[in-house]
């Protein structure tokens, strides 16, 4: 779908492209096969500028408050993380104290649980085996991800690195006012995470989904909860947006939780019919799903597979 009103600004980064979408909205779209992972983008308010997410490459992070800073002439007064995943939080801590960080209560819950294990897993990992592993990889796409890997456990291994954890906190939503625009933060039932937050701008109809939406790629179903997901996106189509800024892929529009929910229908129909006839799930293929799927390219379709296979065995 075109936007005629969003504007691809001259920003020079290696990590993502930067789009005016709004009068006081920006998105940071990822480029494809990028350290930085996810999406992210800044709001300016009047008196606040907000941060949405920062990545999970430090130079993305670093690039995109250089960019915020630039357009809005201001520094960032909060940062709001969307979930905890760590493709969206990893540079929290570029930004001091005086930058607070915001998310739903469930959110900071499951960054102190499975987010600090995470980190405490990547801590422990052997640096020299990952390299040598990666030295023996020929595919060209699976050597790319496996540098964004090993470039992670680097970071994360470095002598003094933290991420700084949300200190603001809401139960269901919250509003910032500015003098010029309010921005409007909710969080829902369990979906794609426990606690995911969107941030929204009713003003200008704008919609930065985190990772609620994943537009035209898979979206990981393995940390949250794959029928919630699907109710949950019929709500947020009821949203008054016209631009939705995803976790993952290009701009979009309505359409695309519309395709997104058919996604998830069609994979748990399709993991299912493999389970109730005695068939190992994890030979499913792309060429089984619907053509509009067929062309989708992630590494998150196998592993989406491998957790629907034990999910649906115990429900």
């Amino acid at each position: 779908m075109s936007f005629d009103f969003v504007k691809k600004l001259d920003f020079e980064s290696e990590f993502f492209n930067l789009y005016k979408i709004s009068e006081s909205a920006y998105a940071a779209i990822c480029k494809e096969d990028s350290s930085m992972r996810a999406n992210a983008g800044f709001i300016d308010i009047g008196d606040y500028l907000i941060i949405v997410d920062t990545t999970m490459s430090i130079g993305a992070a670093k690039d995109l408050i250089k960019a915020a800073t630039h357009y809005t002439q201001k520094e960032p007064n909060f940062i709001v993380i969307t979930h905890y995943h760590l493709d969206h939080i990893m540079g929290n801590s570029l930004l001091d104290v005086s930058t607070q960080i915001m998310t739903s209560d469930r959110t900071l819950k499951n960054l102190q649980t499975e987010g600090r294990k995470r980190i405490e897993d990547i801590k422990k990992m052997d640096l020299k085996k990952l390299e040598s592993s990666l030295n023996k990889v020929t595919d060209e796409v699976q050597r790319k991800r496996g540098e964004i890997e090993l470039a992670v456990a680097k970071t994360i291994q470095s002598e003094g690195f933290t991420i700084r954890e949300p200190n603001i906190t809401f139960k269901t939503g919250c509003v910032i006012h500015g003098n010029n625009k309010n921005v409007h933060l909710r969080t829902f039932q369990k979906a794609h995470t426990d606690g995911d937050v969107i941030v929204y701008i009713p003003e200008e109809k704008i919609l930065f989904t985190g990772d609620l939406l994943f537009a035209r790629t898979d979206p990981w179903l393995g940390s949250g909860d794959p029928e919630g997901w699907i109710s949950l996106s019929e709500e947020l189509f009821t949203i008054d947006f016209k631009i939705a800024v995803p976790g993952h892929g290009e701009l979009a529009s309505k359409d695309e939780f519309t395709l997104q929910s058919k996604y998830i229908e069609e994979i748990l129909r399709i993991v299912k019919k493999k389970i109730d006839a005695g068939e190992d799930p994890t030979t499913i293929k792309r060429e089984h799903f619907s053509e509009e799927f067929q062309s989708w390219k992630s590494p998150i379709f196998q592993r989406n597979i491998e957790f629907l296979s034990e999910y649906l065995k115990k429900s």
